[in-house]
């Protein structure tokens, strides 16, 4: 017999014994009668039937010996946030095969099939599996239940959804319990300060890269003195040693740097080559970008705010798919064609939302 099958027969459900959170595999039960999958630690180790090749419909679970019900509101009210103990993303089936992406996968089939309560049942829990589990997800993946809300048209429980997030995030530890969630940048400053002085050492690296805007290219890519006491590096600005960042949303980092003084100590430059350190931090502070470096940036910011635009707009779209279904567009993406456009069928949907309280921003 297999060894698969060994571990199939020891997990038998049907006269499971319960627990305060879910049923308590017992060896003395009937297979699994639909799919299943198995987690240890927030990692899938097995499914059921073998050949199946997608989990995320799962009908069963068991977590750390205990069976769940994906299909069943109280099962799926009591799955409790696992250790996500030794999480190495590079494993096994990487981050698709972590529990709390499996769970957002089964939230989003489940609403597929019209079982919108039990959907939201995972949903409302899965911030808590998704910071548990420290897979590097950003703001904008913990509001994305509450995007679904506004989409549905549901705007009171929309609006308190992101406020409830962005409250917890607020609470949140990543990088293993190390920084704030929305602090990243000033504590990894402090962190690599802290290195510094336990290393021996007074140096610090600024990475570099292209497209960035002027002021941080005139600082990136070189070597500075923490003390400030170097004759051959520039000291480390006041305000990147405060906050970790030049300007707000910069995108650059820094790190323990050693010097040994031998004429081989390098930086990479922008264009990511290795060049010499002493000569990188001595070079004037000017701003060297090309035309198409800075249009670059531009274009860069333009996008950023694009997206922040993006998401006004659909706050506004669905408003006016509630109020006005005859007159909207049938689509978001028609919707901002239209408004891109101001066609006069978009200027009279305008004058319409107005009668409504709804504000469309022509800027």
């Amino acid at each position: 017999m297999k060894i698969i099958t060994k571990l199939l027969d020891a997990l038998r459900l049907d006269s499971a014994e319960k627990s305060e959170s879910g049923l308590k595999i017992s060896s003395q039960n009937t297979m699994p009668d639909a799919q299943t999958i198995y987690f240890k630690n927030g990692k899938i180790y097995d499914v059921y039937p073998t050949d199946e090749t997608s989990w995320y419909d799962a009908k069963y679970l068991i977590s750390d010996g205990i069976f769940y019900d994906l299909e069943d509101k109280k099962s799926l009210a009591s799955i409790p946030v696992p250790s996500f103990k030794e999480n190495n993303l590079f494993e096994g089936y990487g981050i698709t095969g972590s529990l709390e992406y499996v769970l957002k996968m089964k939230a989003a089939n489940l609403r597929n099939k019209g079982k919108i309560e039990e959907s939201d049942c995972i949903y409302k829990r899965l911030h808590l599996f998704m910071s548990a589990s420290d897979n590097g997800y950003q703001e904008k993946d913990y509001l994305n239940y509450s995007r679904i809300l506004l989409r549905e048209g549901r705007f009171e429980e929309f609006e308190a959804e992101e406020k409830r997030i962005k409250e917890y995030l607020k609470t949140v530890k990543t990088c293993g319990e190390t920084f704030d969630f929305y602090n990243i940048k000033e504590q990894l400053m402090h962190k690599t300060l802290s290195d510094c002085k336990r290393f021996g050492t007074d140096y610090i690296m600024m990475s570099a890269h292209c497209d960035c805007c002027e002021e941080c290219n005139k600082l990136q890519g070189r070597v500075y003195s923490i003390s400030g006491k170097s004759k051959i590096f520039p000291k480390l600005p006041d305000k990147i040693r405060k906050t970790g960042q030049v300007h707000e949303g910069c995108r650059h980092h820094f790190s323990a740097y050693f010097f040994h003084n031998d004429g081989e100590d390098t930086v990479f430059n922008k264009m990511g080559e290795h060049v010499d350190a002493i000569k990188a931090s001595q070079r004037p502070f000017v701003d060297d970008r090309s035309e198409e470096e800075k249009q670059n940036y531009l274009d860069f910011l333009k996008s950023q705010e694009g997206e922040k635009v993006k998401k006004e707009d659909e706050i506004v779209y669905y408003h006016l798919v509630k109020k006005l279904p005859d007159i909207a567009p049938k689509s978001f993406s028609a919707y901002r064609r239209m408004k891109n456009s101001r066609s006069k069928n978009f200027l009279k949907l305008v004058e319409a939302a107005k009668e409504y309280g709804i504000n469309i921003d022509l800027d």
